[in-house]
């Protein structure tokens, strides 16, 4: 009897092994499988191996799972699966993951990028194939190649997109800029540093007066470089001088059409002889409050 019992007790343990094997899927197996397609999608798609390998390293630091990986990179990589850029997707993941911050918020906030850089699509490509803009850019020196432009204005429009900015607003800005006594006297790269600081002014809430600033800055002389000091400068003028952000910039404006260059307007705004700026200091991105951005000091300022 007891013989026959220990024959019936390794029958059930060898169906039990056979049912685990055959039958039941191992969900580890099946999360590291998921993850090396996506990373062999991604190589097939051109993204740099190196930011993956960047992201994987910072995953496993962290101690996520495979599938919360996935989760956090299946955005990016279907972008470029769609002739779409994703580098700058991968890199708020890579921030996000630096930085500690949980990744029940660097999800939702990766999908929201994703969806913004598709509607951003939507407004720069109908833009770039516009013939006025392809024929002056084209004799522009300097101009930067045009996939290459159209990447990064999808990029920059994208993440003003993020922070709520309508797509519209966007839009008309790119058409404003589009105008040959804009395009004539500036750059792609002058452009794309322009659209990069959109997220930094009152687009929201003031869009005509921001639309306004950004193409009188074009026009006016405005080159890469000094963009990219643009919001500092206002800020600082903001806080030495107390002034309304509207009218510092509406005070830049006005310094431009007088033919101000802008290295000079640069120093008066550190100076705090232009009043005002735009930026705040709230976090944009994957604060507590996502996509508030710098909103509510603009709006507090205008």
């Amino acid at each position: 009897m007891m013989k026959v019992l220990n024959l019936h007790i390794k029958v059930l343990a060898l169906l039990v092994f056979v049912c685990a094997y055959l039958g039941i899927p191992d969900t580890a197996l099946a999360q590291t499988e998921a993850l090396d397609k996506l990373v062999e999608r991604a190589n097939n798609t051109g993204i740099e191996q190196s930011v993956i390998e960047d992201l994987k390293a910072r995953k496993e630091a962290r101690g996520l799972s495979n599938e919360q990986f996935v989760n956090m990179i299946e955005p990016a990589v279907q972008l470029a699966e769609n002739d779409l850029p994703a580098n700058h997707v991968l890199q708020k993941a890579l921030e996000g993951l630096s930085k500690g911050v949980p990744d029940a918020r660097i999800v939702p906030y990766i999908n929201r990028m994703a969806n913004a850089t598709r509607q951003a699509a939507g407004v720069v490509d109908p833009w770039m194939a516009k013939p006025e803009v392809k024929r002056v850019l084209g004799e522009r020196k300097n101009s930067m190649p045009g996939q290459s432009m159209r990447n990064r204005l999808i990029e920059s429009s994208s993440r003003a997109i993020t922070q709520n900015i309508p797509p519209e607003n966007i839009n008309q800005l790119l058409t404003d800029i589009g105008n040959r006594s804009v395009l004539s006297k500036t750059n792609g790269a002058n452009i794309i540093s322009a659209m990069d600081i959109v997220s930094d002014l009152p687009m929201r809430e003031q869009p005509e007066l921001t639309r306004s600033f950004i193409v009188r800055a074009l026009k006016g002389g405005f080159e890469s470089g000094e963009f990219q000091k643009l919001p500092m400068a206002l800020n600082m003028a903001q806080k030495r001088s107390q002034i309304p952000a509207s009218n510092i910039m509406r005070g830049v404006g006005n310094q431009l059409n007088k033919g101000v260059s802008a290295r000079d307007i640069l120093k008066k705004l550190f100076d705090g002889k232009i009043g005002g700026g735009p930026p705040g200091d709230i976090p944009r991105g994957m604060e507590d409050n996502p996509g508030k951005g710098n909103r509510g000091n603009n709006a507090g300022n205008g």
